[in-house]
C-alpha cells in the first residue's frame, strides 16, 4: 500500500508507435493508474493529437510542436508549457518523473522552486549513443551538468548506466536500478502448438521462423543479420526472417536494408513486416528472436521476446549481459560477426531441446524480474524514498 496520491511524468514524446521509452512510459502509467494513483503527462505534440485528453486513465497534456528539425522552437514551447502546467496543477501530484535528462529534466528543475516537489530522472540509454555521452557533447555542457545536480533521485536501467550517471558527480545513494518491464502473454512460444496457432492466425506458412522486432536503426546491425541469413537459407531452405518494426525518426536504415536484401537475393525469405500493434503474436509464432545490436540501454524488444518464451540469440554486450545469461537464457555472440550469428541461429533451429530450454528459462526470468508489476513496485519505492528525503 502506498500513500502516494499522484505523479506527473515529463517525456519528450509519448505518442510515437516505435519508441521504447514511449512503450515503457505507457506501461508504467497504466499500472500506477490501476492502483488508484493519479497519473498525468506533459509531452510534445509531434503527432498532431488532442492538446489535452484522458486516455486509459492517463491525463495527457501536449505542448505545440512542429517539425523535429525546429528543435529550438519545440524545446522553448515544451519548457514554457510544461513549467506552466506543473505550477497550475501542483496539488495533483507528489513527484515529477522525467523520462530522460534533457528537455523533461530541464523543465522539471525550472519548475521545482515553484512547486516544491521532488524530481526523479530516469535515464534510458548508455554508451556512445547514451544520454551521458550526449550531454557532454552539448553546448553549455558544464552548466547543464551543474543544473542536473539538483535532481533528487536518479533511475538507471543497468549497473553500467548507474556508473555513467555517477561520472556527473551524483552519489551512488541517489541512484536506483529499476529494469524495464514487459507484459507476459498467457501463451508461450516454447510450445509447438502455440507457434502453430499463431502462424495460422497470421498467415505465416513457413518452416523455421526467425524474428527481429524494433526500430530499423543503424546501431541494431541488421545488415549483419541479413548477411548471416544467406548462410541460414543455405542450411535451412525453409527458414524465413521477419523484420517487425519501422525505421523511426533517428538513424533510420530501412532503405539501405531493402537494398541489401535485394543484393543478397533474400527477397523471398526476408520479410519487412513494418510497424504492427500485435508484436507479441509474431513473437509467439517464431522459433528464435535475434537482436544483433551493438549498443542498448535495456532492450524492450529483448524483454518482450523473453516474456513470450522465445529462444534468443543476441550480442555479447554489457547491457544484454545484465538481462540474459550466456547458454542459460540466450546465446550470445560478438557484435558485427555474421558467421557467429549464423552459427548460433543454426544451433537453435537444429536443436529443439536447446530452443525449448532457452525459451523456458527466459520466460521464467521475465515473469520474476521484468513484469510490469515488478517495475511499478520498484518505482513506487523510489518515489516514496524521494518524498521522505525531501521532507
Amino acid at each position: 500500500m502506498t500513500n502516494l496520491r499522484g505523479i506527473c511524468m515529463l517525456t519528450a514524446d509519448l505518442d510515437s508507435p516505435t519508441g521504447g521509452v514511449q512503450g515503457q512510459s505507457v506501461r508504467l502509467l497504466k499500472e500506477l493508474s490501476s492502483r488508484g494513483i493519479a497519473v498525468s503527462v506533459c509531452t510534445r505534440n509531434y503527432h498532431h493529437m488532442a492538446r489535452s485528453e484522458v486516455r486509459e486513465g492517463i491525463h495527457i497534456h501536449r505542448s505545440p510542436a512542429w517539425s523535429r528539425s525546429l528543435r529550438a522552437l519545440n524545446s522553448a514551447s515544451y519548457l514554457a508549457n510544461a513549467v506552466t502546467w506543473l505550477a497550475r496543477h501542483r496539488s495533483e501530484y507528489d513527484v515529477i518523473h522525467c523520462q530522460q535528462m534533457f528537455g523533461p529534466a530541464t523543465a522539471a528543475l525550472l519548475a521545482k522552486p515553484l512547486v516544491r516537489k521532488p524530481v526523479i530522472v530516469r535515464v534510458s540509454s548508455t554508451g556512445e549513443l547514451g544520454e551521458v555521452a550526449d550531454l557532454r557533447r552539448m553546448p553549455l555542457a558544464s552548466a547543464r551538468i551543474r543544473q542536473l545536480r539538483d535532481v533528487d533521485h536518479w533511475v538507471a536501467l543497468t549497473r553500467l548506466m548507474a556508473s555513467e550517471i555517477e561520472t556527473l558527480g551524483v552519489s551512488a545513494d541517489r541512484i536506483s536500478i529499476v529494469p524495464n518491464g514487459a507484459t507476459v502473454p498467457n501463451d508461450s512460444a516454447v510450445q509447438p502448438d502455440t507457434r502453430a496457432k499463431y502462424r495460422e492466425r497470421l498467415g505465416l506458412r513457413y518452416g523455421r521462423i526467425g524474428i527481429y522486432s524494433g526500430r530499423l536503426s543503424s546501431e541494431k546491425n541488421l545488415d549483419t543479420l541479413l548477411q548471416a541469413w544467406v548462410g541460414i537459407r543455405a542450411d535451412f531452405p525453409g527458414a524465413h526472417l521477419l523484420l517487425v518494426g519501422a525505421g523511426g525518426a533517428f538513424r533510420n536504415v530501412e532503405a539501405s536494408l531493402r537494398e541489401l536484401q535485394a543484393k543478397l537475393g533474400l527477397e523471398q525469405c526476408v520479410h519487412f513486416v513494418g510497424h504492427v500493434t500485435n508484436v507479441s503474436e509474431y513473437l509467439l509464432a517464431s522459433d528464435v528472436f535475434v537482436l544483433p545490436t551493438s549498443t542498448e540501454g535495456m532492450s524492450n524488444a529483448l524483454l518482450e521476446a523473453m516474456a513470450a518464451g522465445n529462444a534468443i540469440v543476441t550480442t555479447d554486450i554489457e547491457a544484454n549481459r545484465e538481462v540474459v545469461s550466456a547458454g542459460e537464457t540466450a546465446l550470445l555472440v560478438p557484435p558485427r560477426d555474421a558467421e557467429a550469428l549464423r552459427h548460433a541461429i543454426a544451433r537453435v533451429f537444429a536443436t529443439d531441446d536447446l530452443a525449448s530450454r532457452l525459451g523456458s528459462r527466459a520466460r521464467q526470468l521475465a515473469e520474476r524480474r521484468h513484469s510490469v508489476r515488478a517495475m511499478a513496485d520498484a518505482y513506487l519505492e523510489v518515489y516514496e524514498r524521494a518524498i521522505q528525503v525531501r521532507n
